[in-house]
């Protein structure tokens, strides 16, 4: 049994305050496999838009250090967001969060941490516990006020990421 949570959704205020231009949902999460946690309350607030959309990608691709879909999958930081001219969005934040590799061998997947050891699970488990995860924090953008980026680099990486996170949201189906 596999569970990605986030706990209190938030914008970066944690106040209580829904401000339109702030474009990145926080959160801090609860990681459980099998019982055994891999991340908690304890491990403080993280970036959990970028944390979904890399999530996301994890579905698709492998995320090993040589070739990861970022630098770690739960970011502290994402709050830069980027149409490069390519499909994907490119977010950028701090280098510091919590990482795992995310490795698949057919319909097995393999979650890695220097750590905490390596959990197998099905590719179905995976893809049920991170398209919940991704869901929890689009319902909570949907719950907020709409979002209003500072200029029009703002605005075109973050309709670059809603269109992504779609897309990819779509392809887990």
């Amino acid at each position: 049994m596999i569970s990605i949570s986030p706990i209190r959704l938030h914008w970066i205020r944690d106040d209580g305050v829904d401000t339109p231009n702030d474009l990145c949902a926080h959160s801090p999460i609860h990681f459980e496999i099998g019982g055994k946690t891999l991340m908690s309350v304890d491990d403080g607030d993280f970036t959990v838009s970028a944390a979904a959309i890399y999530l996301l990608r994890s579905l698709e691709a492998d995320h090993v250090l040589d070739s990861n879909v970022h630098e770690n999958l739960f970011p502290c930081c994402g709050h830069s967001m980027y149409d490069i001219g390519e499909a994907d969005v490119q977010i950028v934040g701090c280098p510091n969060g919590t990482n795992f590799d995310v490795v698949h061998a057919g319909d097995i997947v393999e979650l890695r941490s220097s750590d905490l050891g390596v959990f197998r699970l099905s590719s179905s488990e995976w893809k049920s516990a991170v398209k919940s995860f991704s869901d929890e924090v689009q319902n909570f953008y949907e719950a907020s006020k709409p979002k209003e980026p500072s200029d029009e680099v703002a605005s075109k990486g973050f309709a670059k990421m809603l269109a992504e996170w779609k897309r990819r949201r779509q392809n887990a189906e």
